[in-house]
């Protein structure tokens, strides 16, 4: 091929631009860079693509039509071989500068398909993929079938979403009407929308009997040219705060015919959807009647290449740069390490963060750690309106035990103490 030329969509979600662009740049030193700027400026992304002195070109546009014409462009003075995106917010100007450029990726509809948690179950009904019962919801008219036909409790979903944000569990008829209303009012970071909510069955995912984790898992897959390569399987941590996810520990420590019926079932849920190239993260509820699809998503699940890293020395950041390139995967991975990522989540309410400890004070006591992501600073705001987590961090360690051991250890360590903070309506601080 020469030197490829790859195209990132970067602005905003998935993995660091900067980690992007150390992965891609091992494939080729021409890596052109579209940043949408609808979230935040480009400027530190930008200074550390031109400090690298990569081939090609570092684009700044404000929307996600901007970034599909700004590709063109590109490809007419620079011809593209390949684009690749981390973010679940950008896969659809991913697919459709693919579709018009002639490159490798997946449709656009595939893609519609993916980021339609309703659409997806359409289709899984049609293909016979085993998924949870559900009906649609998109007026208030349709919430009295919805509880009807689906029952009560039940779990309450936007069908366009990303981190179980907005995922509730509704024991009641007016705590689904409270969930529906919320969930339009609240503001995403989404550059597209979708006016359908789901109502589903209620599986019982928070814990997996006395295993010490949750009763589901995931499927990481690579596609390439329409081949799928399901990487691993991770196992998670017990829910105990609503949805709001706990903890990701990979390798998987399910057995190896539960992990392949979790395999067999990604695998059936993925060609349902019609994705033929790159990462793909499916979330697999382990029920006592087989396994179930929660949800694909057609991107790697957020910490994914960072855990492969840790545990298998695995570049999957690069392999999916190959994908977009029309490549086979260059390896597979080989476990070696366990990788932990641990978040804290906000309890349901409105808090001040009173005190937590330094990050560099828990970095400089835990050789184990990789990082450590506060989402707050003592003295701020904290409620669920914008993430459903306190902080996120991960392990490196031996074995499933040790990591498990560090882990409590760590969070002792950071000692995040939360006072009642403000009204969530005015925003104005309590007496």
């Amino acid at each position: 091929m020469g030197t490829p030329h790859v195209l990132l969509l970067a602005g905003i979600g998935g993995h660091a631009p900067d980690e992007a662009l150390d992965s891609l740049s091992t494939l080729t030193d021409t890596v052109s860079v579209v940043y949408i700027t609808a979230w935040r400026p480009s400027g530190p992304v930008r200074a550390d693509w031109e400090q690298r002195g990569l081939r090609g070109e570092f684009l700044d546009v404000p929307d996600l039509d901007a970034a599909v014409l700004a590709a063109a462009d590109l490809h007419g003075r620079l011809p593209l071989d390949g684009v690749v995106t981390y973010s679940e917010l950008l896969l659809r100007p991913q697919a459709e500068i693919a579709s018009r450029l002639g490159l490798p990726g997946n449709p656009p509809e595939a893609v519609a398909v993916a980021q339609s948690k309703a659409r997806q179950r359409l289709a899984f009904a049609e293909d016979g993929v085993p998924s949870p019962e559900f009906e649609i919801i998109t007026s208030e008219r349709d919430l009295a079938a919805a509880a009807a036909r689906v029952g009560l409790p039940g779990v309450f979903k936007p069908s366009l979403g990303a981190g179980s944000q907005s995922v509730r569990l509704v024991s009641t008829y007016a705590e689904l009407i409270h969930a529906f209303t919320a969930a339009r009012a609240e503001k995403t970071a989404f550059l597209q929308a979708d006016e359908a909510y789901l109502l589903e069955q209620r599986m019982a995912l928070e814990t997996d009997g006395d295993s010490g984790y949750a009763a589901y898992c995931s499927v990481e897959s690579l596609l390439a040219d329409g081949t799928a390569h399901h990487l691993a399987v991770a196992d998670r941590l017990p829910l105990e705060h609503g949805y709001a996810e706990e903890g990701v520990l990979l390798p998987s420590r399910l057995d190896e015919a539960t992990q392949a019926a979790a395999v067999d079932v990604a695998d059936r849920a993925i060609r349902a959807i019609g994705l033929v190239s790159g990462a793909v993260h499916t979330e697999i509820a382990l029920t006592a009647d087989g396994p179930r699809v929660i949800e694909v998503n057609a991107r790697a699940g957020g910490p994914l290449p960072t855990m492969f890293e840790v545990a298998a020395g695995y570049d999957y950041a690069a392999e999916i740069g190959r994908a977009a390139l029309g490549l086979q995967p260059g390896a597979l991975p080989r476990f070696t390490r366990v990788a932990l990522l641990r978040f804290l989540p906000i309890p349901v309410g409105n808090w001040r963060v009173a005190a937590q400890t330094p990050v560099e004070e828990v970095l400089r006591a835990f050789p184990e750690l990789v990082y450590v992501s506060p989402r707050f600073t003592p003295g701020q705001r904290v409620s669920r309106q914008r993430t459903l987590h306190l902080v996120s961090f991960m392990v490196n360690a031996p074995d499933r035990d040790a990591a498990r051991a560090v882990t409590r250890q760590v969070e002792r360590a950071l000692d995040i103490r939360l006072v009642p903070g403000f009204d969530a309506t005015t925003g104005a601080d309590r007496d």
